[in-house]
């Protein structure tokens, strides 16, 4: 910033007054008064968010001359809320285009007082700080495990188990999730227990451990040696992390030797690594899975819960299982990342050929879901020519070790897989997802797309889409405890796919919770809708739905499918429609002129199913 004199500095200070005053809040229902200071000197500001009132700011500063891209702002912006809460900004200039990021939040503690209450009891007093704790804690952290400072929320974590708490940490992939218990596991004597759903990510903690030389042992099915367990079971005090899948601890010796832990209080803690699947996979195919957890929530030892996708819902159902959690979060917003959504065509192979030569050296995943689709992509790749190897559950483990390995390693850069190459990987530098089929959930296309950038370097993520993987999908769910709940989700992704308008960081945030708080969308593109995004307008379309509706009406007693529905209301030729004699009805065409290009009519039919006004009965 260029160093300008004290009245040049007020003439700019009353222009951006006014020019502020003029802008109107971005979601005028929320806004709030806050206070920015700058150079000594304070504006009133209206806004949603402590976050948009900055970047006003930033971008009247940008607009009378105070940012250029040679020079460094000479102080940083504060903004005080309403509760004299204050945020700090750092102002950056990105290809001549200002933005800001967040430094630190320094929140009000000041004691505040009920006048129905006796004065001498507060609220949201600040707790003491235990200087020895804290101590101990950054020396294990510089000189134990070579770290010089603490990744978002890792510290509160930390202090927060260390002082009993039952914790959930929501932080996103890559995150820095087993420091929060392998630092506390360092400095005490007791043992910690850590549930972990998957082998691969038993697999990745023990290697973890052993890599730092922290004693450790796992229990899991299949896998390893009556003695060896037998042995460890004998001296399970000695381990300082013993890593199980939960269906051990359903019955047997194992659960035992934990009940004699805590009886003898050797016990340090419970961890629940991905404990989103204490709900999404205990509800489902894992009913003993959450069964365990349960079980495991009423002992008396401080429990902490880790994940990087919990949404609302699942945040509600945990605090049923654990019922005083201390829940500390992190934004899902990445944006490191590029998130794209792409038609899937007769093309995609070639699609994904040419992207992965334009990305050659790179490190790459490529995701199905079923295990056939991950041999189909495997062997389309090879035919033109693109290496790669392929993971999924149905091969034998030295078979998917030694593919993982190969990937790891980058002798092969590529590799096709499904859900179950995911927890546990830690690569940092891949450069790009795609996913070749619709996933099952917005949780799974989060979680898989947080596998790239992890060394936070810009990094692609796409997904090729298609409206017939939800029918497909459907039918894998008909196995499900509650196939209706799980279409529910995929309908839910489907909206999200389809949306053209909105950042799909921001709907990625409206749907795991967040305030949005900190976030505005369009300033720098992170996503396809945001580089892509032109002219749009709202509209109702009740008339339309309702034309919809009389049409389904006027099909009772036939059976038929979405893309039927369509072709009907758009008065196409098709042969399925000359064949049914759907020509002849009253409602035949009645949406012909309303949606152009007809795939906008596709869109809008799924957005009806999506808010339930018409539904699709799966088909067995």
């Amino acid at each position: 910033m260029a160093d300008k004199c004290c009245d040049t500095d007020m003439w700019f200070l009353v222009n951006a007054l006014e020019k502020l005053s003029s802008v109107p809040p971005l979601w005028p229902d929320t806004a709030k008064n806050f206070t920015v200071t700058w150079r000594n000197e304070n504006l009133a500001v209206q806004a949603s968010s402590p976050f948009e009132s900055a970047t006003k700011f930033t971008f009247c500063l940008n607009e009378f001359g105070y940012l250029s891209s040679d020079s460094v702002m000479s102080s940083e912006i504060e903004v005080l809320d309403e509760n004299s809460d204050k945020y700090i900004y750092n102002v950056i200039l990105h290809d001549n285009i200002p933005s800001i990021e967040l430094n630190f939040v320094l929140k009000n503690t000041t004691s505040r007082y009920d006048l129905n209450d006796d004065p001498s009891s507060t609220v949201n007093t600040p707790s003491i700080v235990d200087l020895e704790r804290d101590e101990l804690i950054d020396n294990t952290l510089k000189h134990y495990f070579g770290f010089t400072g603490f990744r978002p929320l890792q510290r509160e974590t930390i202090v927060a188990t260390m002082k009993g708490d039952d914790v959930l940490t929501v932080v996103g992939t890559g995150g820095g999730n087993s420091l929060t218990y392998l630092l506390p596991a360092v400095i005490s004597e007791k043992t910690t227990f850590v549930i972990a759903p998957t082998k691969s990510l038993i697999d990745d903690i023990i290697d973890s451990c052993g890599r730092l030389k922290i004693s450790s042992c796992k229990f899991t099915t299949g896998d390893i040696p009556k003695e060896v367990q037998e042995s460890q079971l004998l001296n399970l005090p000695e381990f300082k992390v013993v890593v199980v899948t939960p269906e051990m601890l359903e019955e047997g010796e194992l659960i035992n030797a934990l009940y004699q832990l805590i009886e003898k209080e050797k016990l340090e803690r419970i961890v629940f690594d991905e404990a989103h699947t204490i709900v999404s996979w205990g509800n489902t195919f894992r009913p003993v899975y959450k069964q365990v957890c349960e079980k495991l929530a009423n002992i008396i030892v401080p429990k902490l819960l880790l994940s990087a996708t919990v949404t609302g819902k699942l945040e509600a159902e945990l605090k049923t299982i654990f019922s005083a959690l201390t829940v500390l979060r992190t934004s899902v917003f990445r944006e490191n990342l590029f998130l794209e959504v792409k038609e899937r065509t007769n093309k995609f192979y070639d699609e994904v050929k040419d992207f992965i030569l334009e990305h050659k050296n790179e490190s790459g995943i490529i995701y199905c879901v079923l295990p056939k689709d991950v041999a189909t992509v495997h062997a389309e790749l090879l035919k033109r020519g693109v290496e790669s190897v392929k993971y999924h559950g149905q091969l034998s483990e030295d078979v998917r070790v030694s593919n993982h390995t190969k990937w790891f390693n980058d002798e092969c850069h590529v590799i096709v897989a499904n859900s179950s190459f995911g927890m546990g990987i830690d690569k940092k530098d891949v450069r790009y997802i795609i996913h070749a089929r619709m996933p099952t959930s917005l949780e799974e296309y989060y979680q898989q797309c947080g596998r790239a950038g992890r060394d936070k370097l810009p990094s692609k993520c796409i997904l090729f889409y298609s409206y017939g993987d939800k029918n497909a999908l459907v039918k894998l769910f008909q196995r499900e405890a509650d196939p209706n709940d799980q279409v529910s989700t995929l309908n839910e992704l489907v909206n999200f796919l389809e949306d053209p308008v909105q950042c799909r960081h921001r709907s990625l945030m409206i749907f795991f919770g967040e305030s949005l708080q900190d976030f505005m969308c369009g300033v720098i593109k992170f996503c396809d809708n945001c580089c892509n995004r032109g002219e749009f307008y709202v509209t109702d379309g009740t008339s339309d739905a309702l034309k919809v509706v009389q049409t389904i009406v006027e099909l009772t007693g036939r059976v038929f499918i979405c893309n039927t529905l369509k072709l009907f209301l758009a008065r196409s030729r098709q042969k399925i429609i000359k064949e049914q004699e759907l020509d002849v009805l009253s409602n035949f065409g009645c949406l012909e002129k309303r949606f152009i290009p007809t795939v906008l009519l596709d869109k809008f039919l799924h957005s009806l199913i999506y808010f339930g006004i018409l539904a699709e009965i799966p088909q067995k």
